[in-house]
This record gives C-alpha cells, sequence and structure tokens, in this order.
C-alpha cells in the first residue's frame, strides 16, 4: 500500500498547497502529520536565550529554560503574487520574459543571467489599486519603447544615455482594479549599435518611495512585518521543495535575471513499496539568490535560517558556508574576511541555522526532495554509513538520510567556521514529523547516535545537530460541519488541539534525551480543510489571537523552545495577515502578544524533586530503544524488558536548578549497571543488586545537577537486565 506519507502536510510551492494541519493514517504506516515550527532568539545569543555551549557539549541549554517566547517566521516563495512586495526592485519579483507580441509565447531567446535577446514583456506585480498605483522609475541598459501590459497608466521622461547605454523612465500606474500587470519592450537595442529586436539587460523598476540607485533593497512594510520574529526561515525563498541544484556554478546569483532550470534524473528501480521502477526526470526551480537571504537578515538583524538544497554537493554546501562567514562577490564566495565585500557575510551576531531539504517525507506533487532522497536512500552503496546498522527497509533508510547527510553537512560547516561556533552560531537541525509520526525522529536520532559513538574519537548527537523535532501546526479538537460556524470553531476547549500539543511534547522528548533544543520549522493555525475565503473569516476573527497565544504556551509547556511559524503572508489557509498593510490582524496581534509576555514554564513531565513511576508514562512519552512490557512486582506496576543495550527516557521538569540524589527502584535478577543521563549528557551509574526478579530494590543515590526547564531522565542498561518502577530525585 503506497499511503506512507502524510498526504500533503506542507505545500508553498506554485499551483497548489498540500495539507498542513490534518493527520493521515495509513493502514501500513501510521503518521501525524504536521509541520515543525522553530522558535529561536536573535542578536547572536543561542535561540532559547542563553549564551550557547562549545562544540562538545552540544545544544547548550534545555528547551523551555528562559523567560521569553522564542518566535521565527518562514518567508514564502517570491513571485509577482505572493502578497510580500518584499523588494524595493520589482524586477525581483517578475515571472519569466514572455514574447512581446503574444503573451502566451515564451520570449525567442534570453542570454546566460536570463535577460532577453529579443523584444519581451513580463509581469512585475498582482495586487489592488492600493498595493500596486504610484510612480515607479524604470532603469535598464539598453534602448525600447516601453509601454504597460495590462494595466492602465503612463510611461514618461524616458530618457537615453548613449555614454553608459542607459535608459530611464518614469512608469505611472493607475490601476482601478485587482490584477496582474507589467511591462511590454518593444523595438529593443542591446546597444544603440545594436540591429532592433535584440534585447536589453540589467533591468530595474524601483517602487514608489525608494531610490533608484538600488540603496534600499527591502521594503518598509516588509522589513515591519518580519521585524516581529527573531529568526527568518529561507525555505520557500530557496524554492526547497524544487530547488534540485548540485552544482554551485548552477545556483542562481544575484546578477541573474532569471535562472534557466537544472534537472535531476533519478537511477530508479527502488520499489518496496516506494515505486521508482523507472528513472525520472524533475526539473528545478532557482529560488532567491543566497546573498539576498543574507541581506534581510543583517538589516532585520535577525538569526537565518538556511535550507541546504536536496542535491547540492559538498562542494556547494563548502560554498554556501563560506559565503555565509565571508560574503561573495556576486558569483563566488571569498575565503577569508574582506574589507569590502560586494555582497557581505551574514553579521557576526547573528546566528545561522541550517536545515537539510525540507519535508522528505512529504509526497504531494509540489515536494520534489521526497522522490529525489527516495532514489538517493534507496541506491545508496553497500559501504555507506547509511546502512549502518543493516537494513532493508526502504523508510527506515529514507528516514536515516537527514541524519547522515546533515552530519555531512555539520562537518562542512565546521571547517569552515571551527569549533567554537558549532552548536553555539552554527545551529545544524533534524527537522522530522510531528510527535515522531512513522518514527521519522526516532529513526534520525538513533542512526546518528549509533554513527556518532563509531567515530574517532567518539561524539554524540550534539556534536553535529543543535536542535530537532517536526512541526508547531495545529488545528481544532472539532472542526463544525459548517466552515462558516466561527462560534463552534472557537468554541470553549475546542484549542489547543490535545493531538498537536501531545506531539509537540512527544518531540520536545526526543530532542531532549539527546541533548538538543526542540525546535519547530514550520507552524500556527493550519486551516487545511478551508477554502481560502473561509480561512480567512476565522484568521479575521478576534478570537484568533487567544488560540495562537494560549496554542504557543501549550507548545512552551510542552518543552518547545523556537517556533516559526508559516507564513507572513500567501495562502489563507497559513497566513499571519492578508495584506502587509494590515499590522493588527489577530495573528499579528498574537506575535505581539508573545513578545511582550513571558514564556510560560515547562509542565510535561514528573515535577522535580519527585518521583517518576515508570507505568505512568508507558506508551505516552516514554521513548526507548528497545523492545518493552508491562509486569507486576511486589503489587506495583513495572516495565520490563530493558535488557544489555537498551535505554529508556522518561520526561521531567524542574522551576529551577538544583543539585539531587538520584536513586532507582527495580528488580533484576542479576546484577545490573545503569547509566544515567539528563538532557543527554551522562552523570553517572547506578546498580542494582542481583538476585530476585520479584521483589523491588533501590540503588544507592547518585549525585545529579538538573537544569531548571524541561528534564530527560534516561537509564542506559550498561550489564544485565532489570523491571523499572521508578526514579527518584530529592
Amino acid at each position: 500500500m503506497k499511503k506512507h506519507v502524510l498526504s500533503g502536510i506542507c505545500a508553498h510551492w506554485p499551483g497548489g498547497y498540500a495539507s498542513r494541519s490534518g493527520s493521515a493514517v495509513s493502514s501500513l504506516l501510521c503518521c501525524i502529520t504536521l509541520a515543525a515550527l522553530v522558535a529561536c532568539g536573535g542578536g547572536g545569543g543561542a535561540s532559547d536565550g542563553s549564551a550557547g555551549s562549545s562544540s562538545s557539549s552540544g545544544g547548550g541549554t534545555p528547551s523551555g529554560t528562559t523567560s521569553k517566547n522564542a518566535i521565527g517566521m518562514n518567508t514564502w516563495f517570491l513571485n509577482d503574487w505572493d502578497g510580500s512586495f518584499a523588494f524595493a526592485d520589482a524586477i525581483k519579483h517578475a515571472r519569466p520574459w514572455k514574447d512581446a507580441a503574444d503573451w502566451n509565447n515564451p520570449v525567442a531567446g534570453v542570454d546566460a543571467l536570463g535577460w532577453p535577446t529579443a523584444d519581451a514583456s513580463t509581469v512585475f506585480f498582482t495586487g489592488s489599486p492600493s498595493q500596486v498605483n504610484g510612480t515607479y522609475k524604470l532603469v535598464f541598459k539598453g534602448k525600447a519603447d516601453v509601454s504597460l501590459l495590462w494595466y492602465t497608466g503612463s510611461v514618461s521622461n524616458k530618457v537615453y544615455n548613449a555614454a553608459t547605454n542607459t535608459t530611464t523612465a518614469d512608469v505611472t500606474i493607475n490601476n482601478t482594479v485587482t490584477g496582474s500587470g507589467g511591462l511590454v519592450f518593444k523595438n529593443t537595442q542591446r546597444t544603440a549599435a545594436s540591429a532592433i529586436n535584440t534585447g536589453f539587460t540589467d533591468v530595474h523598476f524601483y517602487r514608489p518611495g525608494y531610490p533608484s540607485d538600488g540603496s534600499a533593497v527591502f521594503t518598509t512594510p516588509f522589513l515591519n512585518a518580519l521585524g516581529k520574529a527573531s529568526v527568518v526561515r529561507m525555505m520557500d525563498w530557496s524554492a526547497t521543495n524544487q530547488n534540485l541544484t548540485r552544482l554551485w556554478a548552477d545556483r542562481i546569483t544575484p546578477l541573474h535575471m532569471s535562472k534557466t532550470d537544472v534537472t535531476y534524473t533519478t537511477v530508479g528501480g527502488v520499489l518496496a513499496n516506494g515505486s521508482l521502477t523507472t528513472s525520472s526526470t524533475y526539473a528545478s526551480v532557482a529560488g532567491v539568490p543566497l546573498e539576498h537571504q543574507i541581506q534581510l537578515c543583517n538589516k532585520l538583524k535577525v538569526d537565518c535560517w538556511i535550507n541546504v538544497p536536496v542535491v547540492a554537493d559538498d562542494t556547494y554546501v563548502r560554498n554556501m558556508a563560506l559565503a555565509l562567514r565571508y560574503g561573495t562577490d556576486g558569483t563566488n564566495p571569498y575565503t577569508s574576511a574582506q574589507a569590502n565585500p560586494v555582497y557581505p557575510p551574514l553579521d557576526a551576531g547573528l546566528n545561522l541555522y541550517l536545515e537539510y531539504a525540507n519535508e522528505i517525507w512529504n509526497s504531494a506533487g509540489g515536494f520534489k526532495c521526497f522522490p529525489v532522497i527516495l532514489d538517493l536512500a534507496g541506491n545508496a552503496p553497500a559501504t555507506s554509513d547509511l546502512l549502518v546498522p543493516a537494513t532493508t527497509s526502504i523508510w527506515t533508510k529514507m528516514w536515516r538520510y537527514p541524519a547522515f547527510r546533515m552530519s555531512q553537512v555539520s562537518s562542512i560547516f565546521r571547517s569552515v567556521y571551527g569549533d567554537v561556533a558549532m552548536m553555539t552560531r552554527v545551529r545544524p537541525l533534524l527537522m522530522t514529523q510531528q510527535g515522531n509520526g512513522q518514527g521519522t525522529l526516532a529513526d534520525a536520532l538513533n542512526w546518528l547516535d549509533a554513527y556518532a559513538k563509531r567515530q574517532t574519537p567518539a561524539h554524540s548527537v550534539d556534536y553535529y545537530v543543535y536542535g530537532a523535532g517536526g512541526s508547531g501546526y495545529y488545528g481544532v479538537n472539532t472542526e463544525p460541519a459548517n466552515h462558516t460556524d466561527l462560534d463552534g470553531f472557537f468554541a470553549s476547549g475546542n484549542y489547543p488541539k490535545t493531538q498537536n500539543v501531545k506531539g509537540f511534547g512527544v518531540d520536545a522528548m526526543w530532542a531532549n534525551n539527546f541533548g538538543l533544543q526542540r525546535i519547530a520549522y514550520e507552524g500556527g493555525p493550519s486551516l487545511d480543510n478551508y477554502t481560502s475565503a473561509e480561512s480567512r473569516a476565522i484568521n479575521a476573527d478576534a478570537r484568533m489571537q487567544d488560540m495562537v497565544v494560549k496554542t504557543h504556551d501549550a507548545w512552551s509547556a510542552q518543552g518547545g523552545g523556537l517556533l516559526m511559524y508559516y507564513t507572513l503572508v500567501g495562502a489563507g489557509q497559513w497566513e499571519f495577515t492578508p495584506d502587509l498593510s494590515v499590522t493588527n490582524s489577530p495573528k499579528m496581534a498574537a506575535l505581539n502578544q508573545l513578545n511582550s509576555q513571558s514564556r510560560v514554564p515547562v509542565t510535561l513531565g514528573q515535577a522535580l524533586p519527585g518521583s517518576i513511576i515508570a507505568s505512568n508514562w508507558h506508551d505516552s512519552y516514554m521513548v526507548r530503544s528497545g523492545f518493552d512490557y508491562t509486569v507486576t512486582i511486589g503489587g506495583l506496576p513495572c516495565i520490563a524488558g530493558n535488557n544489555t543495550g537498551f535505554w529508556l527516557a522518561f520526561p521531567a521538569h524542574a522551576d529551577q536548578a538544583f543539585t539531587g540524589k538520584l536513586v532507582v527502584k527495580g528488580a533484576a535478577s542479576s546484577a545490573t549497571s545503569l547509566a544515567v543521563w539528563i538532557n543527554g549528557t551522562k552523570k553517572g551509574t547506578v546498580n542494582l543488586a542481583g538476585g530476585s526478579s520479584s521483589s523491588l530494590v533501590d540503588s544507592a543515590s547518585l549525585d545529579v545537577d538538573i537544569p531548571s526547564g524541561f528534564v530527560a531522565v534516561r537509564l542506559e542498561v550498561l550489564s544485565g537486565g532489570f523491571s523499572l518502577y521508578s526514579i527518584t530525585v530529592n
């Protein structure tokens, strides 16, 4: 049966959207279908507000330990109708060039940077009169007759400077209806000496009120709206779901108007029901140049979240690291600090989050990472580390693959940034399905744990990865049958949604167990089953502010750290405002409220000091590496099946840090030695005397330092085997 992935979860690609909030359960594999959000602090601190940690100690303080809500925001993919009006130079939003005489035909040709080599036209923007009307400054190299496409208005003050081969003009738009429009260039000449119909280059179309010298890169409303976040994720700006660029030379640069697609052809032959029995060829989308992504974060003074293209080779990854650290000349990265870089690096005071690809489990049509990784994992050579421990399951290989590739990406960035920056300023991530859906998080972390331990010297998971987890999307417990029933939607007790809150905590438990931050790559209200009109009516209801705040509080209480909301503007099902001029929408008001109030404390798990009764968490938030079952010993419920090499871990929390004494109560037929781990750090060992499997005994106490906030307590069986009743920390 093929339904092994969430049907849709997270589509942000031209032409369609996939589901984000619901869950799809297959009769083959069960999966929770929610996308992840990430919260992180800007301005050079750790995402949780701490100072960070060294590469040897990994992810720093546990999730949920600081007083500030960690809020991020996703960009939507860039085009004329995205609603962001992000760039002061509207050419950045333009569609590919078309024929000047017939919009239905492509332009006769373009050069290597995407500029027309013949007469051409394009659409610059889509919007209402209030969004697009005004006088723009047009600047381009070459000569042409210029007129408006589909819009009403005029072209005036057109001047050609032969010395610089530059044409300038004022373009006034006075449209009366909402729609799309652009410009037509006819009788074009690349230079004064060129023949007619030879095209033009280097077009700029500066919005009203912005300088015509390129000194203002982004629009003020866009910057003001994004400024509510402390991290910006560039997944859609990078066109990650369809960006199949492998070589650095094939990437889009700031010099490009557009980029000719590269293609990726699979090997095929995977099957076991992942399909790909024959090879397939997929076209690539280029996205926004990395330089502009860096410029945006520098301008906002917020941390930057970068997505590594799914098939980018090691040289590409290294060049990304160099560009982020040292900047570029517009084409290639510098390899050392420059006094005056053409495109500066990410500011030294800002943190960098790294994610490999996006939603690799999502098989919806616009998500090319799924078939590509299916191909890469399914055709991995027998000698690949991906296949250790051995497995024949294509899905196990698939879910391991992001950890496999991220370990390599992390190591490449370490070689560029150095050990000190890793897990402090540079923060690699493992993003999976919410609530460990389909075992995506467990498979990735367990593989990475085993891989790290095999290295010389041995490492831990937090040597390679800073944060982990699924999305922070959510809905309501019961959707009204009538989607216009706002009172039913916002009924008391209908939110936060129980299933989603549970998923937040499950992921927090897995992440903290390995010493990582619980981070969500995407999140927020997800109205998958609603039309755009229905969604916008719900989003406009004043009660939406309460829903966002209460669910974010639930996220924090479950140990959540950085949560990356999706998305500022875009589709009604997920947008935080329908128009950037609307700065007081309920969702935006919720962000203001969260930024002004303290983060709620962690409440998931047993309060410490106290006793964790193991059976209370069985089949709930407990995570483990082996097989377990319940037994009754001395009239008390215990968890058995804990053999040598196995571990099991439980959630807890502490209002403040303290040093306590930890005691394990259990039954062991033979002497058993247990390693005690707190948030991924080994604290020591305790022993249970053998001789009986029918009576409970206490171990000697172990001094342990307990941090404030989320506390994941893990017991690893070093030798012997036992049944566990409780773990007490006093």
